[in-house]
């Protein structure tokens, strides 16, 4: 048959066929095989096997590796609370399945392949379009004469900014101390008078005296050292391609990369996908150092998403995920040019920032997040560019995005550190980026956003907003000292910022809460809508917009808290006397500090925290921090009925917490010291202890408080130094209960292990203990927080550890060091508020443990979180 197909017989199917016996030849059949194309390309030939592998990449990403979904979310019963009218409960009834990542729809439309099949000889020119692209001194042949005067009437507003190109072509910025603001006004409207010279020809005169008309006009002449050209330091692709797949094979960085955009992209959404997707493919752009080194941050981070024993530098250590690739990165931060305030350079030192803060290395984090800022600003990012023709809409775009990313990090790492803010909003004059997806920006334009398509920058315009008010919350100056140097308190109340001091009840910043939070589009609004939808991208974004706003209400409720206690305490106003405006800001803050981690624990309940990062930590870590300040300042009746799903929420945060240290040290971190307050203090924190791989007693002393002098001056609302001795060796401190012997009034509580031993669980009690459903005088909808039958208790029941260790063992603290974590005054003298109560019928067993009811039975435990 092979013959008649050369020959175009018609075969009859026969065997032999009819053709063959006529021949006389032997008939054989041969199934019809590809075509082959001779003049298809390398790419093109493998780029349809590399597509189908590629989008098998997202499935990498086990549904069960981050929260655990089936084993959380399992067996819940159902919410008391009606699902119509309440946003936590209409997304804990919900019954989606919601993918673990989604891939941007640029991604669909643009492969994600890499240069590993294109390196040969390169050329001597590497491309390198940002920040020095379109670099042009000459005038702009679309420019209307008409448009001039506008143009002379913007730049005025220029005399405090200025953008040039240094050395080697890259975009930096000074200020107007440096004076090239002033200098550049001035020159360019400056006459140049032009003499005819008779040495020179027709031509020649011609352009010279073009110059200067060009010059009167305006636009500086491109005649800044004429005879010089810019030296740009060349860094071989191929070299540094093989360098990092040294480290990483190809394969495994496309999944990595893939897992980025389709899940921690959406949390600071700096790239323009298709630009990005194209540079990744570009082989001569792997010479540009900040590019190879934002591909290894890039991996660095994903390695917590993916469950791939080649992530992690110990395979037995989920902690060591994407270690050995961060020296890698610093290594590739060596390479000559790496320094350069390019974009792709400050978007590679931020995520190596973020990486770092989950990794424990606060030092180096602290320090890149710092370099990031300080890139930015070289870069001039947080100025508006729109007066310069340098940038086309993509870069102008992803310039603004890079810049409020570096924003927020600042001010998310400033908020849970307690540190002064490297950015601050009244440097800049940068506008927010424009709410149009990346689809619809290209080189030639900015399109508008289809109306019936929410653009996904709306959400993290809104985000952006949050944290600007978050800066105000945080930049509260300290009081200074009556007795400290005249001139530094004169000085700090002329200087600007200074003046405000910390008697502010940040008023106005609450109610720019309330608008921002009025402002945020329906779409994304935490509604019951958006958490009964089944778009994945919408819900979890609806959720962190949610906890951003609950944690600036919360740091601004917690510093009226603080002001309030500094100010009993100064004027030796006892206890039981708390007035109003302590206890609202008491119940403002512990109801922000629930609904952060009510919010959280459905997050992990539906295995949606791969689309959330290190900041989850924080925001818990804050809000238990609340928990306890607010149960160790529990002294009026009024807060009583807050005691018990402050205490539930407590643990469920710790919970989450120790399932974080799972893959993050700060989660570790924090939730170790979340348990060191509870221990030292008291507080019965029963919780299921998931199996570590080893001791907690390896684990290093993470804070240890330096001991203060026998006297010290604390903060006062004068701002003297008159206030009670505070003594601060940790032997003058002992551990109480006074947050216990609220338990023990008047109000309705459940019952409490007595002499004859734990009681048995009483209908309607928390697995912790503590009954919520017959609090008197509870707020509306606080008894079904914790309760078992709502989906919010995430955390399976199983026999609690005691937290409540007495004196004898551990590491002392004294009250003031506890209440210097909780953002209140390091030198409060809070032996009043900690007196030894009588602990009525509360079981003090001999080990130190204060037992509240019984444990919940079983020994289910949770999958590990992580986000």
């Amino acid at each position: 048959m092979h013959l008649r197909r050369r020959r175009r017989i018609k075969c009859d199917e026969g065997h032999p066929c009819q053709s063959c016996l006529t021949s006389n030849s032997a008939c054989t059949f041969e199934e019809p095989g590809k075509r082959t194309h001779p003049h298809k390309s390398k790419r093109a030939a493998t780029l349809e096997d590399r597509m189908q592998q590629l989008e098998t990449l997202i499935q990498a990403i086990p549904p069960q590796v981050f929260a655990g979904a089936g084993a959380l979310g399992a067996g819940l019963p159902q919410s008391p609370v009606d699902p119509t009218t309440n946003p936590h409960a209409s997304f804990a009834s919900s019954t989606h399945i919601f993918p673990t990542a989604v891939p941007p729809p640029s991604l669909t439309a643009y492969p994600l392949i890499n240069p590993s099949t294109f390196f040969g000889p390169m050329k001597p020119g590497s491309r390198n379009s940002s920040p020095s692209a379109g670099m042009n001194f000459g005038p702009s042949s679309s420019s209307a004469v008409a448009d001039q005067l506008a143009e002379e009437t913007s730049r005025m507003s220029l005399a405090s900014s200025y953008l040039y190109f240094d050395d080697e072509g890259y975009t930096r910025w000074q200020g107007e101390t440096s004076g090239l603001p002033i200098l550049d006004l001035l020159v360019e409207r400056h006459a140049v008078v032009t003499k005819p010279d008779p040495d020179r020809g027709p031509v020649q005169q011609q352009q010279q005296q073009w110059n200067g008309q060009k010059a009167q006009n305006g636009q500086p002449p491109n005649d800044w050292f004429p005879d010089r050209q810019p030296r740009r330091t060349e860094t071989n692709p191929e070299q540094i391609w093989k360098l990092i797949t040294t480290f990483i094979v190809p394969e495994l960085m496309d999944s990595l990369v893939q897992c980025y955009l389709s899940t921690s992209y959406y949390l600071m959404p700096f790239l323009h996908v298709p630009s990005f997707l194209a540079d990744y493919g570009n082989p001569r752009k792997w010479g540009e150092p900040g590019f190879a080194a934002f591909i290894v941050a890039i991996c660095c981070l994903s390695s917590r998403h993916i469950d791939d024993p080649r992530v992690r530098a110990d395979p037995n250590d989920s902690n060591s995920a994407g270690t050995q690739w961060f020296d890698l990165y610093l290594r590739l931060r060596t390479l000559p040019g790496a320094d350069k305030p390019t974009l792709y350079t400050i978007q590679s030192v931020l995520i190596a920032g973020v990486y770092a803060v989950g990794l424990g290395k606060l030092s180096k984090a602290f320090a890149l997040l710092a370099e990031s800022a300080t890139l930015s600003i070289d870069a001039g990012l947080h100025r508006s560019a729109d007066d310069y023709d340098l940038f086309d809409p993509i870069e102008d775009e992803v310039r603004k995005r890079t810049f409020w990313c570096v924003y927020v990090w600042d001010k998310q790492a400033s908020a849970h550190f307690g540190r002064p803010p490297m950015l601050r909003l009244r440097d800049c004059d940068v506008g927010e980026p424009a709410i149009v997806d990346d689809e619809f920006i290209t080189r030639d334009g900015v399109a508008l956003q289809p109306p019936e398509t929410e653009s996904r920058m709306g959400a993290f315009v809104s985000c952006v907003r949050l944290f600007i008010v978050l800066e105000s919350v945080i930049d509260v100056p300290p009081s200074r000292p009556g007795d400290g140097s005249p001139f530094l308190a004169r000085a700090a109340a002329v200087l600007p910022g200074s003046r405000r001091g910390r008697e502010r009840e940040l008023r106005d910043e609450e109610a720019l809460l309330d608008e921002i939070a009025r402002a945020v589009p329906g779409h994304w609004a935490h509604s019951v809508e958006t958490m009964t939808s089944g778009d994945v991208i919408r819900v979890t974004q609806a959720e962190r917009l949610h906890c951003v706003e609950q944690y600036v209400r919360m740091l601004i409720y917690r510093h009226r808290f603080s002001e309030t206690v500094a100010e009993r305490m100064h004027n030796h106003v006892p206890d039981a006397e708390q007035g109003e405006a302590e206890i609202e800001a008491m119940r403002a803050a512990h109801s922000s500090a629930l609904q952060i981690i009510s919010s959280h624990l459905h997050i992990a309940a539906k295995g949606l925290m791969t689309y959330y990062g290190v900041h989850v930590i924080h925001q818990l870590t804050a809000a238990g921090r609340t928990l306890v300040a607010m149960l160790l300042n529990c002294h009026s009746d009024s807060l009583r009925p807050l005691i018990p799903p402050a205490l539930d929420a407590l643990r469920s945060c710790v919970g989450l917490l120790r399932r974080f240290s799972g893959r993050y040290i700060c989660g570790q971190r924090s939730g170790d010291l979340m348990e060191e307050f509870c221990r030292i203090t008291q507080i019965p924190l029963e919780t299921p202890r998931p199996p570590e791989g080893g001791s907690s007693n390896n684990r290093p002393p993470w804070v240890r408080p330096v001991r203060k002098k026998a006297t010290s001056n604390a903060r006062s609302p004068a701002g003297s130094g008159d206030s009670p001795s505070q003594h601060g060796s940790p032997e003058d401190f002992q551990p109480t209960d006074a947050f216990l012997d609220h338990l023990s009034g008047s109000s309705p509580r459940a019952s409490f292990s007595g002499p004859s031993g734990p009681q048995p669980p009483q209908p309607g009690a928390s697995p912790f203990g503590l009954g919520l459903g017959g609090l008197a005088g509870a707020p509306p909808g606080m008894q079904a927080f914790m309760d078992p039958t709502s989906p919010m208790n995430v955390l399976p029941p199983d026999p609690g550890v005691g937290v409540g260790v007495g004196p004898a063992g551990g590491v002392p603290m004294s009250t003031a060091d506890i209440m210097a974590f909780l953002n209140a005054d390091p030198g409060l003298d809070m032996g009043s508020i900690l007196a030894s109560p009588d602990l009525g019928g509360l079981d003090h067993h001999q080990n130190g443990f204060y037992h509240m009811g019984s444990p919940a039975v079983g020994n289910g435990q949770a999958n590990p979180l992580s986000p």
